[in-house]
Protein backbone atom coordinates (compact mmCIF):
# COMPACT_ATOMS: atom_id res chain seq x y z
CA UNK A 1 0.00 0.00 0.00
CA UNK A 2 1.29 3.67 -0.69
CA UNK A 3 2.70 5.26 1.86
CA UNK A 4 1.40 9.56 2.27
CA UNK A 5 1.87 11.90 4.61
CA UNK A 6 -0.51 14.86 5.78
CA UNK A 7 0.66 18.39 6.18
CA UNK A 8 -1.65 20.85 7.75
CA UNK A 9 -0.47 24.72 9.13
CA UNK A 10 -2.23 27.62 10.49
CA UNK A 11 -0.78 31.24 10.21
CA UNK A 12 -1.23 33.51 13.75
CA UNK A 13 -3.16 36.33 11.78
CA UNK A 14 -6.71 35.33 11.69
CA UNK A 15 -7.35 31.44 12.18
CA UNK A 16 -7.71 29.44 14.83
CA UNK A 17 -5.78 26.04 16.50
CA UNK A 18 -9.17 23.72 15.45
CA UNK A 19 -8.27 24.84 11.71
CA UNK A 20 -5.40 21.84 12.10
CA UNK A 21 -7.59 18.86 12.89
CA UNK A 22 -10.44 20.49 9.95
CA UNK A 23 -7.35 19.77 7.59
CA UNK A 24 -6.74 16.81 8.90
CA UNK A 25 -10.00 15.69 8.81
CA UNK A 26 -10.26 16.80 5.05
CA UNK A 27 -6.64 15.44 3.81
CA UNK A 28 -7.37 11.61 5.69
CA UNK A 29 -11.03 11.63 3.72
CA UNK A 30 -9.20 12.14 0.37
CA UNK A 31 -6.27 9.52 1.33
CA UNK A 32 -9.05 7.00 2.31
CA UNK A 33 -10.65 7.82 -1.07
CA UNK A 34 -7.22 7.01 -2.60
CA UNK A 35 -6.54 3.83 -1.14
CA UNK A 36 -3.17 5.57 0.47
CA UNK A 37 -2.13 4.51 3.85
CA UNK A 38 -1.14 7.16 6.36
CA UNK A 39 2.48 6.70 8.01
CA UNK A 40 2.54 10.22 9.56
CA UNK A 41 1.08 13.58 10.10
CA UNK A 42 2.58 16.97 10.33
CA UNK A 43 1.57 20.59 11.57
CA UNK A 44 2.73 23.48 12.20
CA UNK A 45 0.66 26.18 14.25
CA UNK A 46 0.54 29.55 14.38
CA UNK A 47 3.43 29.72 11.89
CA UNK A 48 3.52 32.27 8.78
CA UNK A 49 3.47 30.21 5.47
CA UNK A 50 5.73 32.70 4.37
CA UNK A 51 8.85 31.03 5.76
CA UNK A 52 10.40 27.60 5.07
CA UNK A 53 11.53 27.61 8.57
CA UNK A 54 8.89 25.44 10.57
CA UNK A 55 9.42 22.28 12.38
CA UNK A 56 6.26 20.43 11.12
CA UNK A 57 7.86 21.38 7.12
CA UNK A 58 11.41 20.44 7.93
CA UNK A 59 10.41 16.89 9.70
CA UNK A 60 8.13 16.06 6.40
CA UNK A 61 10.88 16.88 3.94
CA UNK A 62 13.39 14.81 6.01
CA UNK A 63 11.77 11.45 5.98
CA UNK A 64 10.26 12.38 1.94
CA UNK A 65 13.77 12.43 1.06
CA UNK A 66 14.91 9.47 3.18
CA UNK A 67 12.60 7.18 0.80
CA UNK A 68 9.65 6.64 3.99
CA UNK A 69 7.12 8.69 2.01
CA UNK A 70 5.43 8.12 -1.55
CA UNK A 71 2.67 10.83 -1.28
CA UNK A 72 1.74 14.10 0.91
CA UNK A 73 -1.52 15.64 1.20
CA UNK A 74 -2.61 19.23 1.87
CA UNK A 75 -5.78 20.83 2.24
CA UNK A 76 -4.75 23.40 -0.22
CA UNK A 77 -0.92 24.07 -2.03
CA UNK A 78 -1.22 27.66 0.23
CA UNK A 79 -1.20 25.66 3.26
CA UNK A 80 2.68 23.80 2.13
CA UNK A 81 3.95 27.73 1.52
CA UNK A 82 2.62 31.36 0.31
CA UNK A 83 6.19 32.02 -1.43
CA UNK A 84 6.71 31.45 -4.39
CA UNK A 85 10.25 30.22 -4.62
CA UNK A 86 9.66 28.45 -1.43
CA UNK A 87 6.68 26.39 -3.04
CA UNK A 88 8.94 25.25 -6.51
CA UNK A 89 11.49 24.39 -3.97
CA UNK A 90 9.47 22.11 -1.82
CA UNK A 91 8.19 20.26 -5.03
CA UNK A 92 11.51 20.23 -6.66
CA UNK A 93 12.95 18.39 -3.55
CA UNK A 94 9.55 16.26 -2.91
CA UNK A 95 9.75 14.87 -6.61
CA UNK A 96 13.36 14.31 -6.43
CA UNK A 97 12.74 12.05 -3.70
CA UNK A 98 9.92 10.60 -6.02
CA UNK A 99 7.18 11.85 -3.76
CA UNK A 100 3.77 13.55 -5.02
CA UNK A 101 1.80 16.01 -3.69
CA UNK A 102 -1.92 15.67 -3.63
CA UNK A 103 -4.21 18.76 -2.11
CA UNK A 104 -7.59 18.34 -1.84
CA UNK A 105 -8.20 21.58 -3.14
CA UNK A 106 -6.40 21.18 -6.68
CA UNK A 107 -5.57 17.77 -6.79
CA UNK A 108 -2.24 16.11 -7.85
CA UNK A 109 -0.25 19.04 -8.06
CA UNK A 110 2.04 19.46 -11.26
CA UNK A 111 4.23 22.70 -12.70
CA UNK A 112 1.60 23.98 -13.92
CA UNK A 113 -0.13 24.35 -9.89
CA UNK A 114 3.75 25.83 -8.57
CA UNK A 115 3.73 28.18 -11.63
CA UNK A 116 0.17 29.72 -10.82
CA UNK A 117 -0.77 28.84 -7.50
CA UNK A 118 2.69 30.21 -6.02
CA UNK A 119 2.03 33.22 -7.86
CA UNK A 120 -1.06 34.14 -6.85
CA UNK A 121 0.14 33.25 -3.20
CA UNK A 122 2.94 35.66 -3.59
CA UNK A 123 0.36 38.27 -4.99
CA UNK A 124 -2.12 37.64 -1.99
CA UNK A 125 0.50 38.56 0.53
CA UNK A 126 1.52 41.66 -1.29
CA UNK A 127 -2.03 42.95 -1.86
CA UNK A 128 -2.96 41.62 1.95
CA UNK A 129 0.19 43.82 3.48
CA UNK A 130 -0.85 46.81 0.99
CA UNK A 131 -4.23 46.65 2.87
CA UNK A 132 -2.61 46.90 6.03
CA UNK A 133 -0.78 49.18 5.50
CA UNK A 134 -3.20 51.46 4.00
CA UNK A 135 -5.83 50.57 7.00
CA UNK A 136 -3.08 51.82 9.43
CA UNK A 137 -2.24 55.34 7.09
CA UNK A 138 -5.90 55.93 7.80
CA UNK A 139 -6.27 55.32 11.43
CA UNK A 140 -2.63 57.46 12.02
CA UNK A 141 -4.02 60.59 9.79
CA UNK A 142 -7.02 60.21 12.15
CA UNK A 143 -4.49 60.97 14.69
CA UNK A 144 -4.67 57.44 16.38
CA UNK A 145 -1.29 55.41 16.86
CA UNK A 146 -0.47 53.05 14.74
CA UNK A 147 1.44 50.62 16.35
CA UNK A 148 1.86 49.80 19.94
CA UNK A 149 1.78 51.33 23.50
CA UNK A 150 4.75 54.18 23.44
CA UNK A 151 6.41 55.01 26.55
CA UNK A 152 4.87 57.75 28.00
CA UNK A 153 1.39 57.51 26.93
CA UNK A 154 -1.42 54.64 28.00
CA UNK A 155 -4.31 53.34 25.80
CA UNK A 156 -7.58 54.44 25.66
CA UNK A 157 -10.83 52.06 24.77
CA UNK A 158 -13.45 53.42 23.01
CA UNK A 159 -16.16 52.31 21.14
CA UNK A 160 -17.90 53.41 18.10
CA UNK A 161 -21.79 53.28 17.44
CA UNK A 162 -22.33 50.14 16.89
CA UNK A 163 -20.19 48.96 20.03
CA UNK A 164 -17.10 48.14 18.12
CA UNK A 165 -13.76 48.84 19.25
CA UNK A 166 -11.99 51.63 17.96
CA UNK A 167 -8.27 51.29 17.88
CA UNK A 168 -5.44 53.56 17.95
CA UNK A 169 -6.45 56.04 21.10
CA UNK A 170 -3.76 57.09 23.45
CA UNK A 171 -3.38 59.44 26.29
CA UNK A 172 -0.72 61.09 28.41
CA UNK A 173 0.16 58.62 31.33
CA UNK A 174 1.28 61.75 34.02
CA UNK A 175 3.75 59.19 35.71
CA UNK A 176 5.86 58.35 32.74
CA UNK A 177 5.52 61.56 31.30
CA UNK A 178 7.65 63.28 34.16
CA UNK A 179 10.54 60.71 33.74
CA UNK A 180 10.16 62.03 29.53
CA UNK A 181 10.69 65.52 30.54
CA UNK A 182 13.33 63.92 33.22
CA UNK A 183 15.29 62.12 30.56
CA UNK A 184 14.92 65.56 27.89
CA UNK A 185 16.00 67.93 30.53
CA UNK A 186 19.00 65.69 31.99
CA UNK A 187 20.29 65.13 28.30
CA UNK A 188 20.05 68.83 27.73
CA UNK A 189 21.79 69.70 30.70
CA UNK A 190 24.42 67.34 29.84
CA UNK A 191 24.43 64.21 31.51
CA UNK A 192 24.93 61.03 29.18
CA UNK A 193 22.04 58.62 28.39
CA UNK A 194 24.24 56.17 30.20
CA UNK A 195 24.10 57.83 32.80
CA UNK A 196 20.83 58.75 32.94
CA UNK A 197 19.70 54.96 32.92
CA UNK A 198 22.10 54.60 35.96
CA UNK A 199 20.18 57.08 38.00
CA UNK A 200 16.86 55.72 37.13
CA UNK A 201 17.67 52.61 37.59
CA UNK A 202 19.35 53.57 41.32
CA UNK A 203 15.89 54.91 42.04
CA UNK A 204 13.95 52.08 40.63
CA UNK A 205 12.51 53.66 37.97
CA UNK A 206 10.73 50.71 35.67
CA UNK A 207 11.96 51.26 31.74
CA UNK A 208 8.87 50.74 29.12
CA UNK A 209 9.63 46.67 28.48
CA UNK A 210 8.94 46.62 32.88
CA UNK A 211 12.74 46.01 33.31
CA UNK A 212 15.61 48.07 33.80
CA UNK A 213 16.64 51.39 31.60
CA UNK A 214 19.41 50.61 28.91
CA UNK A 215 21.75 54.14 27.24
CA UNK A 216 20.42 52.75 23.72
CA UNK A 217 16.74 53.39 25.04
CA UNK A 218 17.21 56.29 25.97
CA UNK A 219 19.39 57.30 22.77
CA UNK A 220 17.86 55.43 20.22
CA UNK A 221 18.44 55.82 16.59
CA UNK A 222 18.80 59.15 14.88
CA UNK A 223 18.27 57.48 11.20
CA UNK A 224 15.42 55.60 12.53
CA UNK A 225 14.26 58.08 14.65
CA UNK A 226 13.59 55.52 17.50
CA UNK A 227 14.51 55.90 21.31
CA UNK A 228 13.22 58.19 23.97
CA UNK A 229 15.41 61.32 22.24
CA UNK A 230 14.45 60.58 18.67
CA UNK A 231 10.70 59.97 19.32
CA UNK A 232 8.79 62.39 17.49
CA UNK A 233 5.55 61.60 19.26
CA UNK A 234 6.39 63.84 22.46
CA UNK A 235 6.53 67.03 20.13
CA UNK A 236 2.68 66.17 19.53
CA UNK A 237 3.50 64.41 16.29
CA UNK A 238 2.94 61.07 14.93
CA UNK A 239 5.19 60.33 11.81
CA UNK A 240 4.69 56.79 9.94
CA UNK A 241 6.13 54.75 7.09
CA UNK A 242 9.37 55.40 8.37
CA UNK A 243 10.76 52.25 7.90
CA UNK A 244 9.37 48.89 6.31
CA UNK A 245 9.62 45.11 7.37
CA UNK A 246 10.94 41.92 5.18
CA UNK A 247 11.57 38.56 6.10
CA UNK A 248 15.20 37.69 5.60
CA UNK A 249 14.33 34.44 2.62
CA UNK A 250 17.38 32.33 4.95
CA UNK A 251 16.51 32.90 8.78
CA UNK A 252 12.73 34.06 8.35
CA UNK A 253 13.50 36.95 10.58
CA UNK A 254 12.24 40.31 9.85
CA UNK A 255 14.21 42.79 9.13
CA UNK A 256 13.58 46.32 9.26
CA UNK A 257 14.97 48.77 6.12
CA UNK A 258 14.36 52.29 6.69
CA UNK A 259 12.31 54.16 4.12
CA UNK A 260 13.34 57.56 2.37
CA UNK A 261 12.47 60.36 4.44
CA UNK A 262 10.40 61.74 1.64
CA UNK A 263 8.35 58.63 2.02
CA UNK A 264 7.27 59.73 5.83
CA UNK A 265 3.89 60.80 6.18
CA UNK A 266 2.87 62.91 9.54
CA UNK A 267 -0.07 64.27 11.69
CA UNK A 268 0.03 66.59 14.36
CA UNK A 269 -1.63 65.57 17.51
CA UNK A 270 -1.22 68.52 20.00
CA UNK A 271 -3.12 66.73 23.06
CA UNK A 272 -0.03 64.23 23.04
CA UNK A 273 2.50 67.09 23.58
CA UNK A 274 4.75 65.87 26.25
CA UNK A 275 8.42 67.92 25.49
CA UNK A 276 7.99 72.27 24.46
CA UNK A 277 10.03 72.66 20.98
CA UNK A 278 12.61 74.48 23.06
CA UNK A 279 14.10 71.46 25.10
CA UNK A 280 13.20 69.78 21.93
CA UNK A 281 15.96 71.93 20.00
CA UNK A 282 18.50 71.90 22.48
CA UNK A 283 18.34 68.21 22.79
CA UNK A 284 18.73 67.61 18.78
CA UNK A 285 21.46 70.04 18.33
CA UNK A 286 23.55 68.26 20.95
CA UNK A 287 22.72 64.60 19.20
CA UNK A 288 23.75 66.29 16.21
CA UNK A 289 27.00 68.09 17.51
CA UNK A 290 27.96 64.59 19.50
CA UNK A 291 27.40 62.65 16.12
CA UNK A 292 29.28 64.55 14.21
CA UNK A 293 32.44 64.01 16.67
CA UNK A 294 32.19 60.49 16.54
CA UNK A 295 32.45 60.18 12.99
CA UNK A 296 31.05 57.80 10.60
CA UNK A 297 31.08 54.16 11.74
CA UNK A 298 31.72 51.25 9.52
CA UNK A 299 29.60 48.24 9.40
CA UNK A 300 30.48 46.00 12.21
CA UNK A 301 32.43 42.74 11.27
CA UNK A 302 30.97 39.32 12.99
CA UNK A 303 32.76 38.67 15.34
CA UNK A 304 33.29 34.42 16.41
CA UNK A 305 32.03 34.76 20.27
CA UNK A 306 29.37 37.78 19.73
CA UNK A 307 26.51 37.24 21.83
CA UNK A 308 28.13 34.16 24.11
CA UNK A 309 30.01 36.15 26.75
CA UNK A 310 28.75 36.87 29.86
CA UNK A 311 29.81 38.63 33.07
CA UNK A 312 31.09 36.43 35.77
CA UNK A 313 30.07 38.77 37.85
CA UNK A 314 26.45 39.98 36.93
CA UNK A 315 25.73 37.27 34.54
CA UNK A 316 24.49 39.48 31.95
CA UNK A 317 25.65 40.21 28.55
CA UNK A 318 29.32 41.69 27.82
CA UNK A 319 29.58 43.74 24.37
CA UNK A 320 32.68 45.28 22.58
CA UNK A 321 33.00 49.12 23.27
CA UNK A 322 36.19 50.56 23.44
CA UNK A 323 39.22 49.36 21.95
CA UNK A 324 38.01 46.11 20.98
CA UNK A 325 37.13 45.22 24.17
CA UNK A 326 34.59 42.95 25.97
CA UNK A 327 32.85 45.20 28.71
CA UNK A 328 29.47 44.41 30.85
CA UNK A 329 27.03 45.74 29.32
CA UNK A 330 24.74 45.69 32.51
CA UNK A 331 27.46 48.46 33.58
CA UNK A 332 28.41 50.12 30.25
CA UNK A 333 24.32 50.87 29.53
CA UNK A 334 22.24 50.59 32.75
CA UNK A 335 25.09 51.23 35.77
CA UNK A 336 23.73 48.27 37.30
CA UNK A 337 27.21 46.21 37.35
CA UNK A 338 30.24 47.76 39.85
CA UNK A 339 32.21 45.03 37.69
CA UNK A 340 34.80 47.39 35.78
CA UNK A 341 36.69 44.99 34.27
CA UNK A 342 36.93 43.78 30.46
CA UNK A 343 39.50 41.74 28.06
CA UNK A 344 40.12 42.49 24.41
CA UNK A 345 38.78 40.59 21.60
CA UNK A 346 41.61 38.98 20.16
CA UNK A 347 42.96 37.62 23.47
CA UNK A 348 39.57 36.15 24.51
CA UNK A 349 39.15 34.30 20.84
CA UNK A 350 42.89 33.10 21.17
CA UNK A 351 42.52 31.41 24.37
CA UNK A 352 39.60 29.51 23.06
CA UNK A 353 40.73 28.70 20.05
CA UNK A 354 44.50 27.66 21.51
CA UNK A 355 42.81 25.14 23.90
CA UNK A 356 41.31 23.85 20.94
CA UNK A 357 43.72 23.22 19.02
CA UNK A 358 46.53 22.22 21.53
CA UNK A 359 44.45 19.56 23.88
CA UNK A 360 42.43 18.34 20.61
CA UNK A 361 45.87 17.53 18.68
CA UNK A 362 48.03 16.22 21.31
CA UNK A 363 45.61 13.89 23.01
CA UNK A 364 45.16 10.38 21.41
CA UNK A 365 42.52 8.85 23.47
CA UNK A 366 40.21 11.73 22.53
CA UNK A 367 40.96 10.59 18.86
CA UNK A 368 40.24 7.36 19.36
CA UNK A 369 37.05 8.43 20.84
CA UNK A 370 35.99 11.01 18.13
CA UNK A 371 36.81 8.27 15.51
CA UNK A 372 34.98 5.68 17.67
CA UNK A 373 32.02 8.08 17.20
CA UNK A 374 32.42 8.28 13.91
CA UNK A 375 32.14 4.91 13.04
CA UNK A 376 29.37 4.08 14.94
CA UNK A 377 27.13 6.91 12.90
CA UNK A 378 28.74 5.56 9.56
CA UNK A 379 27.44 2.33 10.62
CA UNK A 380 23.93 3.10 11.41
CA UNK A 381 23.60 5.16 8.30
CA UNK A 382 24.36 2.21 6.15
CA UNK A 383 22.43 0.06 8.13
CA UNK A 384 19.07 2.73 7.95
CA UNK A 385 20.23 2.47 4.05
CA UNK A 386 19.78 -0.82 3.62
CA UNK A 387 16.40 -1.11 5.37
CA UNK A 388 15.36 1.49 2.79
CA UNK A 389 17.08 0.13 0.05
CA UNK A 390 14.65 -3.33 0.78
CA UNK A 391 11.84 -1.87 1.36
CA UNK A 392 12.46 -0.07 -1.88
CA UNK A 393 13.23 -3.47 -3.78
CA UNK A 394 10.29 -4.74 -2.56
CA UNK A 395 8.06 -2.32 -3.91
CA UNK A 396 10.28 -1.94 -7.11
CA UNK A 397 9.07 -5.85 -7.56
CA UNK A 398 5.35 -5.26 -6.29
CA UNK A 399 5.69 -2.28 -9.46
CA UNK A 400 7.38 -4.74 -12.08
CA UNK A 401 4.55 -7.27 -11.23
CA UNK A 402 1.64 -4.08 -11.89
CA UNK A 403 3.23 -3.60 -15.00
CA UNK A 404 3.18 -7.44 -16.03
CA UNK A 405 -0.51 -7.66 -15.43
CA UNK A 406 -1.23 -4.32 -16.85
CA UNK A 407 0.71 -4.97 -20.53
CA UNK A 408 -1.04 -8.75 -20.40
CA UNK A 409 -4.49 -7.25 -20.16
CA UNK A 410 -3.27 -4.65 -23.06
CA UNK A 411 -2.25 -7.19 -24.87
CA UNK A 412 -5.08 -9.67 -24.27
CA UNK A 413 -7.91 -9.73 -26.66
CA UNK A 414 -10.04 -7.64 -24.63
CA UNK A 415 -8.36 -4.66 -25.75
CA UNK A 416 -7.62 -1.90 -22.59
CA UNK A 417 -9.36 0.56 -21.55
CA UNK A 418 -7.96 4.30 -20.10
CA UNK A 419 -8.19 3.20 -16.24
CA UNK A 420 -5.41 0.84 -17.41
CA UNK A 421 -3.58 2.41 -19.47
CA UNK A 422 -3.45 4.90 -16.82
CA UNK A 423 -2.01 3.08 -14.57
CA UNK A 424 0.59 1.61 -16.33
CA UNK A 425 1.94 5.38 -16.96
CA UNK A 426 1.67 5.80 -12.81
CA UNK A 427 3.64 2.64 -12.14
CA UNK A 428 6.18 3.19 -14.87
CA UNK A 429 6.78 6.49 -13.38
CA UNK A 430 6.78 5.36 -10.04
CA UNK A 431 9.69 2.90 -11.49
CA UNK A 432 11.66 5.11 -12.83
CA UNK A 433 11.36 7.32 -9.63
CA UNK A 434 12.14 4.47 -7.34
CA UNK A 435 15.03 4.08 -9.34
CA UNK A 436 16.80 7.31 -9.17
CA UNK A 437 15.87 7.20 -5.50
CA UNK A 438 18.18 3.42 -5.05
CA UNK A 439 20.88 5.62 -7.62
CA UNK A 440 21.08 8.16 -4.93
CA UNK A 441 21.00 5.75 -1.89
CA UNK A 442 24.32 3.45 -3.90
CA UNK A 443 25.98 7.20 -4.48
CA UNK A 444 25.75 8.50 -1.11
CA UNK A 445 27.55 5.41 0.72
CA UNK A 446 30.80 6.87 2.53
CA UNK A 447 33.71 5.22 3.83
CA UNK A 448 36.11 6.56 6.40
CA UNK A 449 39.44 7.15 4.97
CA UNK A 450 42.25 5.14 6.07
CA UNK A 451 44.43 8.38 6.60
CA UNK A 452 41.47 9.80 8.81
CA UNK A 453 43.58 10.53 11.61
CA UNK A 454 45.75 12.96 10.46
CA UNK A 455 43.26 14.46 8.14
CA UNK A 456 41.68 15.39 11.28
CA UNK A 457 44.87 16.81 13.30
CA UNK A 458 44.64 18.74 9.93
CA UNK A 459 41.59 20.15 10.16
CA UNK A 460 41.92 20.93 13.65
CA UNK A 461 45.60 23.11 12.97
CA UNK A 462 43.57 24.83 9.60
CA UNK A 463 40.77 26.45 12.30
CA UNK A 464 42.37 29.96 12.83
CA UNK A 465 43.39 30.52 9.06
CA UNK A 466 40.07 29.25 8.29
CA UNK A 467 38.67 32.13 10.56
CA UNK A 468 41.02 34.33 9.05
CA UNK A 469 39.88 33.48 5.55
CA UNK A 470 37.14 35.44 4.29
CA UNK A 471 35.36 32.52 2.32
CA UNK A 472 35.60 30.15 5.05
CA UNK A 473 35.17 32.80 7.99
CA UNK A 474 31.48 32.10 8.24
CA UNK A 475 31.26 28.24 8.69
CA UNK A 476 34.27 28.15 10.47
CA UNK A 477 32.70 30.72 13.18
CA UNK A 478 29.27 28.37 12.99
CA UNK A 479 31.22 25.06 13.74
CA UNK A 480 32.98 27.15 17.36
CA UNK A 481 30.13 28.74 18.03
CA UNK A 482 28.00 25.11 18.33
CA UNK A 483 30.22 24.05 20.69
CA UNK A 484 29.65 27.09 23.17
CA UNK A 485 27.14 27.46 25.12
CA UNK A 486 28.40 30.48 26.74
CA UNK A 487 31.71 32.45 28.10
CA UNK A 488 31.71 33.48 32.03
CA UNK A 489 34.78 36.29 31.78
CA UNK A 490 35.66 37.21 35.72
CA UNK A 491 38.06 39.96 37.57
CA UNK A 492 41.62 38.18 37.80
CA UNK A 493 43.85 38.33 40.79
CA UNK A 494 46.07 40.48 39.20
CA UNK A 495 44.43 44.19 38.31
CA UNK A 496 43.94 44.10 34.65
CA UNK A 497 43.88 39.89 34.50
CA UNK A 498 40.94 38.56 33.80
CA UNK A 499 39.72 34.45 34.16
CA UNK A 500 37.84 32.91 31.35
CA UNK A 501 35.16 30.29 31.77
CA UNK A 502 33.49 28.11 29.08
CA UNK A 503 30.28 26.48 29.60
CA UNK A 504 29.23 23.93 26.44
CA UNK A 505 30.42 20.64 24.86
CA UNK A 506 33.79 22.37 23.70
CA UNK A 507 34.15 22.51 27.62
CA UNK A 508 34.06 19.12 28.28
CA UNK A 509 36.19 18.14 25.10
CA UNK A 510 38.60 20.36 26.80
CA UNK A 511 38.11 18.73 30.05
CA UNK A 512 38.08 15.15 28.92
CA UNK A 513 41.52 15.75 26.76
CA UNK A 514 42.99 18.41 29.93
CA UNK A 515 42.24 15.55 32.90
CA UNK A 516 43.92 12.68 30.28
CA UNK A 517 47.19 15.10 30.52
CA UNK A 518 47.49 17.62 33.29
CA UNK A 519 46.34 18.27 36.66
CA UNK A 520 44.75 21.00 37.84
CA UNK A 521 46.76 24.64 37.97
CA UNK A 522 46.94 28.30 39.28
CA UNK A 523 44.31 30.26 37.96
CA UNK A 524 47.34 32.76 37.04
CA UNK A 525 48.40 30.31 34.46
CA UNK A 526 45.64 30.80 32.67
CA UNK A 527 44.10 27.36 32.58
CA UNK A 528 42.50 24.96 35.30
CA UNK A 529 39.53 22.58 35.05
CA UNK A 530 36.35 23.60 37.20
CA UNK A 531 34.04 21.45 36.57
CA UNK A 532 34.26 17.94 34.85
CA UNK A 533 31.45 16.85 32.35
CA UNK A 534 30.03 13.27 31.95
CA UNK A 535 31.15 12.55 28.00
CA UNK A 536 30.47 15.52 25.60
CA UNK A 537 27.23 16.71 27.51
CA UNK A 538 27.31 20.41 28.60
CA UNK A 539 30.72 20.87 31.19
CA UNK A 540 32.49 24.03 32.48
CA UNK A 541 36.09 24.48 31.47
CA UNK A 542 38.39 27.77 32.57
CA UNK A 543 40.75 29.16 29.62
Amino acid sequence: MTRAAIYARYSSDNQRDASIEDQIRLCRERLQRDGAELAQTYSDRAISGATMLRPGLQGLLENALAGRLELVYAEALDRISRDQADVATVYKRLSFAGVQIITVAEGPITELHVGLKGTMNALFLKDLAQKTRRGLEGRVRQGRSGGGRCYGYEVVKEFDGNGEPIAGGRAINEVESEVVRRIFKEYASGFSPRRIAGRLNQEGVKGPRGGPWNASTINGSRQRRNGILNNELYLGRITWNRQRFLKDPLSGKRVSRPNPEAEWGTCSVPALRIIDDDLWGRVQALKARYSSQSGDKRQPKKRLLSGLVKCGSCGGSMTIARRDRYYCAARQERGTCTANHGIHVRELEDRVLNGLRDILIGNEELLGVFTQEFKKELKRLRQERGRHRRAQDNELAEIERGIDRCVEYITSDDGASTAVRDRLRQLEARKRDLGAVRGRLHDASVEIHPNFPEIYRKKVSELSSLLEDEATRLQAIEVVRSLIEHIAVLPGKKRGKCEVQLTGALAAILDFAHKKTTAPRDAEDGTFLMVAGAGFEPATFRL
